[in-house]
């Protein structure tokens, strides 16, 4: 199947407000929502996303509600997730992505959103944005706010990430599909039907709080599926609070990398600034990609 790009967003757009995962926290929320009000966009709530059920924004049926009417109406041009949290796994299945087919449009958030990434495009080859949440919006501090508006209201040609200030793992240059999000996330949802195509593709992950031995864990599952084998790269997002809490066993996140690429020889960047850091940049995952770190880039290089 052909990818299917989302429209470019305008003023004037009514944009569906959801809390798929975890329970919103009202003053940043609040304020999130002016953020997009001040740039001319019409925020249309979901009527649970204000809810909570303890870890959780809602029921799975009052949270499965608001996204899928969303999803069905063509009115809204764009979804957007209010925070991560978790929850988007347990209503996955029962969401209906056919009428993106008629009716495309954006889908933006990161962290537990990375389920609802990741089943756009195994279910309709949709392209996604990797980007805040509605609730960080009113920290500039937080995301990279220029490129946001840049990358959300074009059509993602030309959109290209410098690599300067990463670290260049392992030279090279590849082009594939751009997958991925949150580690943790993309390891759960592997053997499943929502689980992303990875060979051929340049995967990005990142984490949050995640000691290293889980991340030594995770990739060690992705490694023995199969799944590090076929990739044409790697980008690996600045991580936050992946210390070990005992310092004797805290290990670089480059020798755990290291470890489970071994026999492959595609290229790898860390401490790409995407994910749960301060000043994340926004990802256009589902299109085409060129890794080269000769040029010193990322950039879209086709649909």
């Amino acid at each position: 199947m052909r990818t299917i790009l989302p429209p470019p967003l305008v003023a004037g757009d009514r944009i569906g407000v959801v809390a798929p995962g975890g329970p919103v926290r009202e003053a940043a929320f609040a304020r999130g929502l002016e953020r997009l009000q001040a740039r001319g966009f019409v925020p249309v709530l979901g009527r649970n996303v204000r809810r909570r059920e303890a870890y959780l924004a809602g029921t799975d049926d009052e949270r499965l509600a608001d996204l899928d009417g969303f999803l069905r109406d063509p009115a809204i041009r764009g979804i957007w997730c209010a925070r991560g949290g978790y929850g988007s796994a347990r209503i996955v299945e029962r969401l209906d992505f056919e009428p993106l087919r008629k009716h495309p449009k954006a889908l933006v958030g990161y962290s537990d959103i990375t389920v609802l990434h990741a089943a756009l495009f195994t279910s309709v080859r949709l392209s996604s944005w990797h980007g805040p949440l509605v609730s960080e919006l009113c920290d500039p501090e937080l995301y990279d706010e220029a490129f946001l508006w840049s990358a959300l209201c074009g059509d993602g040609r030309g959109l290209s990430w410098s690599l300067d200030g990463t670290e260049i793992h392992r030279e090279g240059a590849g082009e594939g599909t751009l997958v991925g999000g949150c580690l943790s996330l993309l390891v759960g949802l592997v053997g499943t039907a929502f689980e992303p195509p990875m060979t051929g593709s340049i995967l990005f992950w990142e984490d949050v709080h995640e000691e290293p031995f889980r991340i030594d864990r995770m990739l060690g599952h992705l490694r023995l599926s199969g799944r590090l084998k076929g990739l044409r790269g790697m980008v690996v997002g600045r991580p936050v609070g992946c210390v070990a809490g005992d310092p004797a066993n805290d290990v670089p996140l480059r020798d755990i990398v290291k470890r489970h690429l071994s026999g492959t020889d595609y290229p790898v960047v860390l401490d790409f600034p995407a994910g749960h850091c301060p000043g994340k940049t926004t990802l256009p995952l589902g299109r085409v990609v060129h890794l080269d770190t000769a040029s010193g880039d990322l950039r879209v290089s086709g649909p």
